[in-house]
């Protein structure tokens, strides 16, 4: 089982409300398309920062899953019209590698 985490910084504290609609709207929209069961939270204290989170089966699945959102025309409006919310480089993925 492998974990996907993406973590991003939200602009500034006054973005925070529209950033967390969007968290809310992007996280409901693949897990409805894609079943994926994803969850999604923002920091309490210090940065403003969101994270998502996922697990699946193999790495074959994570990257069936890719190809797919990047044909996905809804998310990638979601993502274009959301993209003021972020810190620029602030974006940061990684695959975690679950032990039973």
């Amino acid at each position: 089982m492998y974990r996907f985490t993406r973590s991003v910084t939200v602009r500034n504290a006054a973005e925070m409300p529209g950033a967390l609609q969007f968290c809310i709207a992007v996280t409901d929209h693949l897990n409805k398309a894609y079943d994926l069961n994803m969850r999604a939270g923002a920091e309490m204290f210090g940065a403003t920062r969101i994270h998502w989170f996922f697990d699946m089966d193999t790495l074959e699945d994570m990257s069936r899953l890719n190809a797919e959102l990047l044909q996905d025309g809804h998310y990638c409006v979601m993502l274009e019209k959301a993209k003021h919310f972020w810190l620029d480089g602030s974006s940061h993925d990684k695959v975690v590698k679950l032990l039973d």
